[in-house]
């Protein structure tokens, strides 16, 4: 590991009188011609909400449009605003950006929201009167502890993906929206019109995780927004997103020069493909799957911007292995901040793993945002501000030590993957079953009323479902329960469950409550064909006595988990639109369509 003690002194003694960092021979540098290694981390749910880093993902409010909205149903826009201004004071304050530091960091990607600084989508090309107020806090906090910020538009007018960390979940129209992207590229031209000379500013990172839309529609507007900066006579780097492929499509642009471009990816192997969240899973991808980036990046003579990433669990490495990684990042002088500094828990404290550096000590206060007075969300948003952290000891260890890590010569024994399964019993009459989106083929063995079911499948949670299903065709009310006695921990995300389902197409509306191998559990509901999924999650049960149940009485379906001994709901279904017939079953999924997990079922009841 390079001496970042020394980097970092230096850029308290010259760094930012220097002008803008370049591009140079594939390497970020200085005016003085120094290579720059820019290691930080995002400080998210500060300038843009999500709700799970708030600890508020199971309260009824999916994103940060809902949340902001019902303050504004309930108090008027003006006190609405106050409330939200009150947030960010205290959310991220100067001493965070000491804490920053203190993990051997020198660099803040910037999350914000484009509501930020324009007046309304219905005022466009129209600034807030005080539209700068928290960018330019941020750069000068930045500034003032000699830290770097890659400005990161998180949310984009329209939004580009329909997911909640663009700001709203299903809302998607910045690409079929000629408007939304004129904004985006005005919005882009006047942050470039005040920060042009700010070295403070490493980069400008144009769009967040842009998947709503083709590669095609990703190049177009990104060169578009590169041109007006450019026309600015702004030489900032700016930042290519990638898409869910990759960035090759940015190969052989002959339309216009580029020059000072750098592209980023986010990796999050273990829980976002590459299997589970693993020791051998993060050693592969140091060791195999990185290299093939770093050769690509070579044809690109650019470094690639890592602009989020994360190993959170202890077991899977925890800080040693994210050192590995900033270690190798830097050995290729790829900028790479971390995904996040601050994520909130329910009950505090690091535990096995968390997504910050740090969250909360103690339990959090509890507050409904749609009951609670406008005194009571004051004083909890202000509590942000005395908040105790909890610091991720173990990673700022390993981020500042000078002891290296363990060398990854060889890989740690592999899981073994389950591809094939070792059985297809016939269910009993009139249980079918079927592998749903074409998931990898599953099997099962029925024993009496202990069935073990193996089965594939990507995922239970956007517009289209990968996974193993036995069902029966229902027409009436129903009870159905069940005991999951085991789930192999294929991936973090792995589900067993019981689900009701309006068809057997992989888009279908349907509604699950499911098990993780954790033991955490969910509720989740697809309210249309072809919509992404919300969910909420459930209590984390013991899986000695882990059991599961729905229940129909006319339209309506309850989702229920046992905990301690009570049958607690976790949500409900109207299936009033659905017609006569639906589907109820057993869901299984590895959430890794390339093996099988394997999830063990008993006490199977279903009345009807």
């Amino acid at each position: 590991m390079k001496n970042i003690v020394i980097i970092v002194s230096l850029l308290n003694g010259f760094l930012f009188s220097t002008g803008l960092l370049q591009l140079k021979s594939g390497n970020i540098k200085n005016m003085n011609d120094e290579t720059v290694f820019l290691k930080g981390c995002n400080l998210g749910n500060w300038l843009m909400l999500e709700m799970w880093m708030l600890n508020y993902a199971d309260r009824g409010i999916k994103d940060q449009y809902e949340f902001i909205k019902t303050l504004e149903d309930r108090f008027g826009q003006n006190k609405a605003e106050t409330l939200m201004d009150i947030y960010r004071s205290n959310w991220v304050k100067e001493q965070d950006f000491d804490i920053i530091k203190s993990f051997g960091m020198n660099t803040i990607r910037l999350p914000f929201d484009y509501k930020l600084l324009m007046d309304s989508d219905s005022k466009p090309f129209h600034l807030k009167e005080d539209a700068w107020e928290w960018l330019d806090l941020a750069i000068e906090m930045a500034k003032k502890k000699a830290l770097f910020v890659i400005l990161d538009m998180h949310g984009a007018p329209g939004r580009q993906s329909g997911m909640d960390h663009s700001g709203r979940v299903g809302y998607n129209k910045l690409w079929s929206n000629k408007s939304f992207k004129e904004q985006t590229d005005w919005l882009w031209k006047e942050i470039s019109k005040r920060y042009k000379d700010e070295p403070t500013v490493a980069a400008y990172d144009l769009l967040n995780e842009p998947w709503g839309s083709n590669e095609k529609d990703l190049k177009k507007i990104v060169l578009k927004i590169y041109r007006e900066i450019r026309k600015n006579n702004d030489n900032h780097i700016v930042i290519f997103p990638g898409h869910t492929s990759g960035i090759d499509f940015y190969q052989n642009i002959k339309s216009i020069s580029l020059d000072n471009v750098i592209y980023t990816m986010h990796f999050y192997p273990g829980f976002f493909g590459w299997g589970s969240a693993t020791p051998f899973v993060h050693a592969e991808f140091l060791l195999e799957g990185l290299p093939n980036w770093a050769d690509k990046m070579k044809s690109f003579k650019s470094p690639l911007l890592i602009g989020e990433f994360n190993v959170v669990l202890k077991e899977a490495g925890g800080g040693e292995m994210m050192r590995r990684y900033y270690d190798y990042y830097e050995s290729l002088n790829w900028p790479a901040t971390m995904w996040s500094y601050k994520v909130l828990d329910g009950t505090g404290g690091v535990g096995e793993g968390t997504w910050g550096m740090v969250t909360n000590a103690n339990n959090l206060v509890d507050i409904n945002l749609k009951t609670a007075s406008y005194e009571e969300i004051r004083k909890w948003f202000m509590s942000y501000g005395s908040m105790e952290y909890a610091e991720d000891e173990n990673l700022k260890y390993w981020l500042t030590t000078y002891v290296e890590p363990a060398v990854l010569d060889s890989l740690p024994p592999k899981p073994p993957k389950v591809v094939e399964a070792p059985g297809n019993d016939i269910l009993p009459n009139p249980w079918k079953v079927k592998d749903i989106g074409r998931s990898l083929k599953g099997g099962q063995r029925i024993d009496k009323n202990n069935w073990t079911f193996y089965g594939g499948g990507d995922d239970i949670w956007n517009s289209r479902d990968q996974f193993r299903f036995a069902y029966q065709k229902i027409k009436n009310d129903f009870e159905f329960s069940i005991k999951v006695d085991s789930l192999k921990n294929t991936h973090p995300y792995a589900k067993a469950g019981l689900m009701i389902r309006k068809s057997l197409n992989d888009n279908s509306s349907h509604g699950i409550i499911n098990i993780f191998p954790s033991g955490k559990t969910e509720f989740g509901h697809r309210d249309n064909n072809g919509e992404a999924m919300k969910a909420v999650s459930g209590p984390s049960l013991d899986w000695a006595d882990a059991k599961l149940k729905l229940k129909k009485s006319g339209s309506i379906v309850k989702f229920f988990v046992l905990n301690n001994q009570k049958w607690e709901i976790m949500g409900e279904l109207d299936i009033s639109k659905w017609g006569r017939l639906f589907y109820v079953g057993i869901a299984t999924l590895s959430h890794d369509n390339s093996q099988l997990t394997t999830a063990q079922y008993s006490a199977i009841v279903l009345k009807n």
